[in-house]
């Protein structure tokens, strides 16, 4: 069965139900399927749709990462899983445009790209503010502005990933159910554990719940106070046509650069003949949000408020173009929720990806897998063990 009919009320028996097919659990549906586990994916909404945190064109993948060295190992290990996905399809899955993230010298961004990439042995520049717009002529920096360059940070193309792992998983003998939402988990006296919505249900050995912004109808008492799902505008701006291939892969990198305030904007090339400049701040315009309810658009005093913070780092990008808005599921840290449920038996989860956990899914999907079959995980994940906030 490649999905479930109208008039199906057991679905039979599966090794792992997975919950949830946005990038993570598309991750981790084709895993399990590639290690020949006999596995099922459901999805409360179409193939395709804006629901959720993986919808989109393109991410930013970089491994220099100022967050911390603690992610360094799940990086890599995406790293290879998303040139492994690449030579698997016939579609591009990621372009090495290089990353460059911008600051001042003792900024939060710069300082922390800096410190993970001699540690981890990471290949980087550190580039002075005429190095900066000499190497890459679209941007216009303070003569105090410095930056940490990865030269092999990628350019991830969102939804082309997902539905890769989607086909990879359904290439290996899993099954989909779209359009079905979980209602309830219920671990039986035999061990294993129904999974049920209306009208249907099936019985497996393991969960994963992948369900993003959703995770705490399920576990309530176990993430409910440590997940907020929030509401954050993603802008598209036009570039000045004479302007145009300085903008483009090649000579325009992934980038981060952190204002005086301490704001994070980020961008992406443009791509496209008819597109943009993706941009958006990391850490303003954050607003609770009813996962259940459609998206509000950019206001235009957040549109205002983006290209303020633009305009002089980027003079050939114009205030034009699209906007539309995405979830962040963040948690208190701000870092990741992985590992095994204390609430339910069976159940194992990641959630919480805080805007930064698409780059990850590779590594995370792996990591998933082996938890819901009771296998140690390749990478440590205790940095991200949700035990953490006892």
């Amino acid at each position: 069965m490649s999905t479930a009919t109208a008039d199906d009320t057991t679905w039979g028996t599966y090794d792992v139900v997975v919950v949830g097919l946005g990038i993570m659990g598309a991750s981790a549906l084709a895993r399990l399927s590639r290690l020949g586990v006999k596995a099922l994916g459901i999805e409360a909404h179409g193939p395709v749709h804006g629901m959720g945190s993986s919808h989109g064109e393109t991410r930013i993948f970089r491994r220099a990462y100022w967050e911390g060295e603690q992610y360094a190992p799940l990086l890599q290990r995406s790293y290879d899983g998303w040139a492994e996905l690449g030579e698997a399809t016939s579609d591009t899955i990621a372009l090495k445009t290089g990353g460059l993230f911008i600051g001042s010298r003792d900024s939060t961004l710069v300082q922390g790209s800096r410190e993970t990439a001699q540690r981890c042995g990471i290949e980087h520049e550190f580039l002075d503010a005429r190095e900066i717009t000499d190497r890459f002529p679209a941007f216009r920096v303070p003569e105090d502005a410095v930056a940490v360059h990865e030269p092999d940070a990628l350019m991830l193309f969102a939804e082309r990933a997902r539905l890769g792992y989607v086909t990879q998983a359904v290439q290996h003998g899993a099954h989909l159910a779209y359009g079905r939402t979980v209602r309830a988990l219920h671990r039986t006296s035999g061990g294993s554990t129904t999974v049920s919505g209306d009208g249907w249900q099936v019985s497996c050995g393991a969960v994963v719940l992948t369900t993003g912004g959703w995770i705490d109808r399920f576990l309530p008492g176990e993430t409910g106070h440590l997940v907020t799902p929030m509401r954050i505008p993603v802008y598209e701006l036009d570039v000045a046509e004479t302007d145009g291939r300085a903008h483009e892969p090649g000579r325009f990198p992934v980038f981060l650069h952190e204002e005086t305030d301490g704001a994070l904007v980020y961008g992406l090339p443009r791509w496209r003949a008819d597109g943009g400049l993706k941009l958006g701040f990391h850490n303003r315009q954050l607003t609770p949000l009813d996962v259940d309810k459609a998206r509000r658009p950019p206001s235009e005093a957040e549109r205002h408020e983006l290209w303020s913070a633009i305009r002089g780092l980027l003079p050939g990008v114009r205030s034009t173009g699209r906007a539309t808005s995405c979830v962040y599921t963040m948690s208190r840290d701000e870092s990741f929720l992985i590992g095994r449920s204390g609430e339910r038996e069976g159940v194992v989860y990641a959630s919480a990806c805080s805007g930064h956990g698409f780059k990850f899914a590779p590594g995370i999907g792996e990591a998933l897998a082996q938890l819901a079959l009771g296998q140690p995980t390749t990478v440590d994940l205790s940095a991200f063990a949700p035990g953490r906030f006892r």
